[in-house]
């Protein structure tokens, strides 16, 4: 009896492993988006709807050289960024149809998650979307306006 429970808890195991596996590939435990740099993929999440913009990386501790965040916008539009509730400063870079429009390196971090932001970003032109990035990353990768990106939903 106790092998049948043994191998039934195993079976559970598996599946729930599986399960996890395959949705996340599927995008069923938030959207995933890869931006391709040279040998390098950053791995997205994505931002998509408007409560989901407004939330973005604030509260996050940090992000690795991997990760980042993609913002998509329905329409082109000309958004404008603050750091509220950031804890590390990040770079941020506008697109449009994959395009750097407008990069801003470094942009810090409140002093504190409860100040309001003073400074604010916004694209030099209308963007369709916008990733958020380790501090840095634009630097490393030698990014520049003008440059096409590889991202991949």
């Amino acid at each position: 009896m106790n092998k049948y429970i043994i191998g039934f808890i195993g079976f559970i195991i598996i599946i729930a492993l599986a399960v996890v596996f395959l949705g996340s590939q599927a995008g069923l435990f938030g959207k995933k988006a890869v931006l391709q740099v040279k040998t390098t993929k950053i791995q997205l999440s994505v931002a998509d709807t408007e409560a989901k913009r407004e939330i973005g990386l604030s509260g996050r501790s940090s992000l690795s050289d991997t990760q980042g965040m993609l913002f998509i916008f329905d329409s082109p539009t000309v958004p404008l960024f603050w750091m509220k509730g950031m804890k590390f400063p990040i770079d941020i870079i506008f697109l449009k149809d994959k395009k750097i429009v407008t990069i801003y390196k470094n942009a810090p971090a409140p002093k504190s998650t409860t100040e309001i932001p003073t400074t604010f970003y916004q694209p030099a032109s209308p963007i369709d979307s916008v990733i958020e990035l380790k501090a840095g990353a634009s630097d490393t990768f030698n990014l520049r306006e003008g440059d096409a990106l590889k991202l991949t939903l």
